[in-house]
């Protein structure tokens, strides 16, 4: 299927500043969950979880305790973006001088280029919480995948949508439900909220007299109880998820894949179009399902 170009100009005259693009979500989440990079389709990866006891002193070397290894199985898919312009379009454009030399105008080729590297960026914060790979060009996402019975995920009961006046004890209830074990381990569970529910705690909080929130809005530190907050904007609405970073895994073969974008003009083939070419791999999974508390009105 070829790219169809839309082209609304009323410039007329010299080409005078960069081409205005759409903003973009940024794969924030990337930054708060565990990124493993090199896997061959597949990996195997291993959670290990030792609770140390203390044992009275013996002569002998007497070995007690648990130690369990919990393995999931973290399976890449091959996904590309790929545009095809014809430089005939730009014919009337102000651009034309560019093309009457057999180019396409090079702040255009700049921008489009920002534009798919962005775009890769924000359809991955989407995908990644809520892809399923029952669509085409998706994955399956860490909600699709805690979905999946037998996860073990531990679920929020009777969740509703969430505003500034029940967003605090949603937070609570989703808090309370996340093992012990895992709040007091060395490594501290994150809240993973979405940005409806960041934007009704910060409205809570200035309602109780926080004046921070009404000032430094984004700005502020996001914890709760001590435990920092992620916001993702890939995250439905309603959706807060408590859990370890080591315990959610994003995955890809090589990462610059995804700053990378082959650029092909066909002239030497007697063509007028230029190619935009970007391929990559991604993959998502959790480890341990009962170290993950989930609140969502998705389930």
């Amino acid at each position: 299927m070829a790219t169809t170009t839309s082209l609304t100009t009323t410039y007329a005259g010299k080409y005078a500043g960069d081409y205005i693009k759409a903003a973009f979500l940024a794969n924030e989440s990337l930054q708060h969950v565990t990124v493993k990079e090199n896997i061959d389709y597949k990996q195997i990866v291993k959670k290990l979880v030792d609770n140390i006891t203390f044992e009275a002193p013996t002569c002998d070397f007497d070995p007690s305790g648990t130690v369990t290894i919990t393995e999931r199985t973290l399976t890449l898919e091959k996904f590309q973006v790929q545009r095809n312009l014809c430089k005939n379009t730009f014919l009337s454009d102000w651009a034309a001088g560019s093309v009457q030399n057999g180019e396409l105008e090079p702040a255009l080729a700049e921008t489009l280029i920002a534009n798919m590297l962005e775009g890769m960026a924000a359809k991955n914060e989407e995908i990644l919480w809520t892809g399923a790979n029952a669509t085409v060009g998706e994955y399956n996402g860490f909600l699709e995948l805690f979905n999946t019975g037998g996860s073990g995920v531990l679920f929020v009961a009777t969740p509703a949508a969430i505003d500034s006046t029940n967003v605090i004890a949603k937070i609570a209830e989703t808090v309370a439900l996340c093992p012990t074990s895992v709040k007091r381990s060395t490594e501290k569970p994150l809240i993973y909220i979405a940005q409806n529910v960041w934007e009704a705690f910060m409205q809570a909080s200035a309602g109780t007299g926080n004046g921070w929130y009404t000032y430094g809005g984004p700005d502020m530190p996001k914890s709760y109880l001590g435990y920092q907050m992620a916001i993702c904007p890939g995250m439905p609405d309603d959706t807060i998820v408590m859990a370890q970073r080591s315990n959610l895994w994003f995955g890809t073969n090589i990462l610059n894949d995804w700053n990378n974008i082959q650029v092909v003009d066909m002239g030497q083939f007697a063509e007028d179009n230029v190619r935009f070419s970007a391929k990559f791999f991604a993959g998502a999974q959790f480890g341990i399902g009962n170290e993950i508390a989930a609140y969502g009105t998705w389930f």
